[in-house]
């Protein structure tokens, strides 16, 4: 976004906000970084980073994705042109200074319960995620989520509930269901989850946690209990729990229980993929939960142990995303490298190989990974990929509701799979230094 598009630093200011220059150097105060620190865990320049936070630099998206991951926050939020100054509240239902100038923002911390047309703004400038959106499920001041395509029963069953098909819940009976949406908050919001109005007149009692914490990411897990006297049908989509959502004053104090959210969310489906979750979330998920958490005095220690790898923060958040790109940035470096120690090549083969083996793509991801790396393809039921040398291959899809690992993947493309994981990954800056022949046998 061009320099000029932000505003005036002074009008800002007086209207009670702040550039986006100046929010960032608060969000790194914020997360007990420095500079340096920022630039490790998103592997830009520390002479770029010095220009952003000092306003000589504009945000640009690549940056906003990087900065997304490493505060909790959509890519898009760091697009804005300028945030609300804390203490400049906001008061539920009127419309801020910044919506005036097409810059609308949620209502101030602390003020309550947000109502519908603030969740959808929340949503929509990346200050929350719910992925799939859909705003007909937004209520007055809450939101419905949905029944995901699968249910567990209590003896191990795993019952598929898509394309028409159903679970009919008999009296008594317990089932363990999932949300269809991934939720994900930053550290200063909180959901409240409450039961559907019309299952409970219908006797479906539903068994969940008090709240979504602050940090949270991943989808709702809980149970469904046929209290009733009559059967109850289930269904794939279907409006099943639905949150309150609660900015907090200001964010908790650090704590290692944020990290394990994070490994929780990651490691519940024993490496099945997330529906809707893209390849690079996927990605970063998956290494996230290969992270250790320790509390090393007033700050968070992550180690990633198998790679020797390290990094200190306030916040475990920070820490994880820092050291997860850290192990990123030493994967590319090797590949560009391979003068570098066999030792440490040994060492990142075989921990991203076992990334690449557990981490699984259904059909429709496999096709969105396919896109983002920039191939053309027939989006029939037979897939054919136009490769980089003209010629094409039929892209064996997984079939429904099966999956199709990474490694399998890059078999089938004929590319090594720590170089598609970069590339998937949105690290890609080593393909300029070091381009590979696409040429396939067909």
């Amino acid at each position: 976004m061009p320099t000029d598009v932000r505003g005036d630093p002074t009008a800002d200011a007086a209207a009670g906000t702040l550039t986006p220059a100046e929010h960032l150097r608060a969000e790194i105060e914020r997360l007990g970084l420095d500079q340096v620190a920022v630039s490790e865990a998103t592997g830009v320049s520390r002479q770029s980073i010095n220009y952003i936070v000092n306003g000589r630099q504009p945000i640009s998206r690549a940056m906003a994705a990087k900065l997304g991951r490493l505060t909790g926050h959509e890519p898009d939020y760091w697009l804005r042109a300028s945030f609300p100054r804390p203490g400049a509240a906001v008061t539920p239902g009127t419309v801020s200074i910044e919506e005036k100038r097409g810059q609308a923002t949620v209502a101030a911390r602390g003020s309550g319960v947000l109502v519908n047309h603030q969740i959808i703004r929340a949503i929509k400038d990346g200050v929350i995620t719910i992925d799939p959106f859909d705003e007909a499920n937004v209520q007055l001041a809450s939101i419905d989520l949905s029944l995901n395509d699968f249910i567990d029963t209590m003896t191990g069953e795993h019952i598929d509930v898509t394309d028409g098909q159903s679970f009919v819940l008999r009296p008594g009976q317990t089932v363990i269901v999932t949300t269809k949406e991934w939720v994900r908050f930053p550290q200063d919001y909180i959901g409240r989850v409450g039961a559907m109005t019309s299952l409970s007149r219908c006797g479906i009692m539903t068994s969940h946690g008090l709240q979504i914490d602050p940090g949270f990411q991943g989808d709702l897990q809980f149970c469904l209990f046929n209290a009733g006297g009559q059967d109850f049908e289930l269904h794939g989509g279907m409006p099943i729990i639905s949150i309150e959502i609660v900015p907090l004053n200001e964010p908790p104090s650090p704590d290692e229980r944020a990290a394990k959210h994070v490994r929780d969310a990651v490691t519940r489906d024993n490496g099945m993929p997330l529906r809707y979750a893209t390849c690079e979330r996927l990605i970063h998920d998956a290494l996230r939960a290969r992270v250790n958490v320790a509390k090393k005095g007033d700050k968070t220690e992550a180690r990633i142990p198998e790679l020797d790898l390290a990094f200190e923060a306030h916040f475990a958040d920070a820490a994880i995303e820092a050291v997860v790109q850290r192990a990123l940035t030493g994967l590319r470096f090797l590949r560009t490298h391979p003068q570098t120690a066999r030792e440490e090549h040994t060492r990142y083969a075989e921990f991203f190989g076992d990334i690449a083996d557990r981490l699984h793509l259904d059909a429709e991801q496999t096709r969105r990974a396919v896109l983002s790396l920039g191939f053309p393809i027939d989006t029939k039921d037979a897939v054919i990929v136009s490769l980089r040398d003209g010629k094409e291959i039929l892209l064996q899809l997984p079939p429904r509701h099966a999956s199709l690992s990474l490694t399998q993947l890059a078999r089938q493309l004929r590319e090594d799979a720590g170089d598609l994981l970069l590339m998937l990954a949105g690290v890609r800056r080593h393909l300029e230094a070091s381009p590979r022949n696409w040429s396939i046998k067909t």
